[in-house]
């Protein structure tokens, strides 16, 4: 395996976890939204995490 290759598989897979936390944690979807967005993500890889930042996450309330 190329070391490059494998970077990216290893950022791909970051990504990927960090984007399924904030599913779970988002309270703005029910069960059946978040498994829906997890297969999005999953399926989708980098382009599902992008697009769960966009048209996912809601409104984030302010601090």
């Amino acid at each position: 395996m190329e070391p490059i290759s494998f970077t990216f598989g290893i950022v791909g897979l970051i990504v990927f976890i960090v984007t399924v936390v904030s599913i779970v944690k988002n309270p703005n979807h029910g069960g059946l939204g978040k498994f829906i967005w997890i297969l999005v993500a999953f399926f989708l890889s980098i382009l599902g995490s992008i697009l769960w930042l966009i048209f996912g996450r809601g409104r984030v309330p302010k601090r």
